[in-house]
C-alpha cells in the first residue's frame, strides 16, 4: 500500500490506525496473494486491487462495529478471513478482548485462518465446521461478505444462533431489491452505509430481527379446560374475518370442539385433518377446509390426534413439526392469511408444545374463578421453559378475562389480582357468563353470528377491536 492509501484508510476508520496496524494489513494481503495460487482464496482477477477491493472494503465495517458494545464477532463462511481477519487486526490494539470467531468448512482455508491468527497474534477462534450444521450458537454480531444471499443469512441467524444482537451484510448492485424482498418475510431495523470502494455497493447493519410470519401465528392456550379457550378462538376468528381479515383456524384439540363450533364435522377421515399433517402423510396446504363464513378457513381435528405423542416418540424434532409446516404454507402463500389462530388442547402435552414452538405470541383466557391465577402461574413457567429452549421469540400477547360474573364477588377479586400482577398485559375487555355464548356452538356458528346483540357478542366484538389495535400500535411504533 502507498501513503495515499494509508491516509484514505485512516480517514475511513473511527480507529486511529497506526502504521504498524497498516503494515500488518498489508502483510495479510500479501499472504492471501501468495497462498491464492494453491487454495483459491480470492478471484485471481482481484489480486492487483486487493488493497481496495478486499482489505479496504472489509475495513468499512469498523464504524458499524464500533458504534455498539461488541465483544464477539462471528464471521460466517469465512474463506480467506475477509472481513474477520481485517477486523481482528484493526481491533487488537484498540480493544484487546475483542474476539472474532470463524466458521470455515474447508480444511485448507481454515488452516490459513489459523496461520494468520498466529502470525498477527490475533484473538480468534477458528472452527473447521459447516455453519449450517451448528446449533445454539451465541455471538454479539454476525458478519458476512460474499457468502450467501441475504434471505439465507437471515434464516441461518434465526435457526442456528440462539443469541445475537445484530448482523452486518455486504450488498451489491441488486442489494435494494434483495433488501425489499427480505422485508416482506422479516421484520427488522437497519442502518445503511454506502461503500467507499464500490459505488454500486453498500453495507447494512440489521438489528431486532423477527420473522414476520411469527406475528401471524397466535395460540390460544390454557392448560385448564372449560375456561372459554375454544369460544375465544371461534369468536376472535369470526370477528377478524368480519373486518376483512383472512383467518386460518387450526384445531389442535383431539376433542375437535373448534371444528364443530365452526360448523364442520369432527368425525371426518383423518387424512384430511391436522393429524395427517403432524404424522407426515399430508402437507398442511392439502387439509385446509373452507367454512361457511367468508374469509375463515379451518384445519379440523378428530380423536385420532390423541395418539400422536406415542406415534412420534422416535422423532427428535417432533416439537418442530407444526412450525415447519406452517412455515411452508406462509412462504407459499404468505399474503393469504392475516392471522393463524391455534386452538390448543386443555393440557400441557406434546400438542401444546408444538403450538408454543410454532407461535409468535399467545392469548391466554383466564377464568375469573378460584384457582385460576394458580393455574396461570404454572402455565407461565411452561412458557418460560419453551422460550429458553425452543422458541426465544415467544411472547404473551394478552390475557383475556372470561366467564365474568358481576354478581360474584370472587370475579372482581380475580380481576383486580390479575391486573395488579400482570398490568397492561390483561385486556380491557372482559367476557361475561352468557347463555347465548353457550348455545352458539351447538348450532355450529360463532356467537357473533348466532346473536349479535347479546352481551357475549358485544364483548367479543370489543375484544376483536382491542386485538387489532395491538398491531396498529406496533406498526405505528415501527
Amino acid at each position: 500500500m502507498i501513503d495515499s492509501d494509508f491516509i484514505k484508510f485512516s480517514q475511513l476508520c473511527t480507529l486511529n490506525v497506526s502504521r504498524e496496524t497498516f503494515k500488518e494489513l498489508e502483510e495479510y494481503g500479501s499472504s492471501i496473494i501468495k497462498r491464492n495460487k494453491k487454495i483459491n482464496l480470492i478471484s485471481s482477477n482481484t489480486e492487483k486491487s486487493i488493497n481496495t477491493r478486499h482489505i479496504l472494503d472489509c475495513a468499512q465495517t469498523i464504524d458499524l462495529i464500533e458504534e455498539s458494545n461488541i465483544n464477539v464477532c462471528t464471521d460466517i463462511g469465512s474463506g480467506a478471513g475477509l472481513p474477520g481477519i481485517v477486523l481482528a487486526i484493526l481491533m487488537k490494539h484498540k480493544k484487546p478482548l475483542f474476539k472474532v470467531v470463524f466458521y470455515e468448512k474447508s480444511f485448507h482455508k481454515s488452516n490459513f485462518l489459523k496461520e494468520m491468527t498466529k502470525k498477527f497474534r490475533l484473538n480468534t477462534e477458528v472452527h473447521k465446521k459447516n455453519i449450517f450444521e451448528e446449533k445454539n450458537l451465541s455471538t454479539d454480531i454476525i458478519i458476512s461478505r460474499a457468502f450467501k444471499p441475504l434471505p439465507i443469512i437471515l434464516d441461518l441467524a434465526k435457526e442456528n444462533f440462539n443469541k445475537f444482537e445484530s448482523i452486518i451484510i455486504f450488498l451489491g448492485k441488486t442489494g435494494k431489491e434483495t433488501l425489499s424482498e427480505a422485508l416482506t418475510k422479516w421484520q427488522f431495523e437497519y442502518k445503511e452505509k454506502k461503500s467507499i470502494t464500490n459505488e454500486d455497493s453498500f453495507l447494512i447493519k440489521i438489528t431486532n430481527l423477527k420473522k414476520r410470519m411469527d406475528r401471524k401465528i397466535i395460540s390460544v392456550i390454557n392448560q385448564k379446560g372449560g375456561v372459554g379457550k375454544t369460544t375465544t378462538v371461534i369468536n376472535l376468528a369470526a370477528g377478524l374475518s368480519m373486518q376483512g381479515k383472512k383467518i386460518l383456524v387450526i384445531d389442535l384439540d383431539p376433542q375437535g370442539n373448534a371444528t364443530t363450533g365452526l360448523g364442520l364435522s369432527n368425525t371426518d377421515s383423518s387424512d384430511r385433518t391436522i393429524y395427517s399433517v403432524l404424522n407426515g402423510t399430508k402437507k398442511i396446504s392439502d387439509v385446509v377446509k373452507k367454512t361457511k363464513f367468508e374469509n375463515l378457513d379451518l384445519i379440523s381435528s378428530n380423536v385420532d390426534l390423541s395418539g400422536l405423542e406415542v406415534e412420534t416418540a422416535g422423532d427428535s424434532r417432533r416439537a418442530f413439526i407444526l412450525k415447519d409446516e406452517l412455515g411452508s404454507i406462509l412462504n407459499d402463500s404468505g399474503a393469504s392469511y392475516s392471522y393463524i389462530l391455534i386452538d390448543c388442547p386443555p393440557s400441557l402435552s406434546l400438542l401444546t408444545i408444538m403450538a408454543l414452538v410454532a407461535s409468535g405470541s399467545l392469548v391466554v383466557p383466564l377464568q375469573t374463578e378460584f384457582f385460576a391465577l394458580e393455574g396461570l402461574t404454572q402455565l407461565m413457567k411452561t412458557i418460560e421453559r419453551i422460550k429458553n429452549n425452543l422458541n426465544p421469540e415467544l411472547s404473551i400477547r394478552g390475557i383475556l378475562l372470561t366467564m365474568y360474573d358481576r354478581r360474584n364477588k370472587l370475579s372482581g377479586e380475580v380481576e383486580r389480582e390479575a391486573r395488579n400482577y400482570f398490568k397492561e398485559i390483561v385486556y380491557q375487555t372482559v367476557v361475561p357468563r352468557n347463555v347465548r355464548l353457550s348455545e352458539a356452538p351447538s348450532h355450529g356458528v360463532p356467537v357473533l353470528i348466532y346473536d349479535k346483540t347479546c352481551q357475549g357478542s358485544k364483548s367479543y366484538f370489543s375484544f376483536t377491536d382491542e386485538f387489532l389495535n395491538q398491531d396498529k400500535l406496533v406498526e405505528s411504533a415501527a
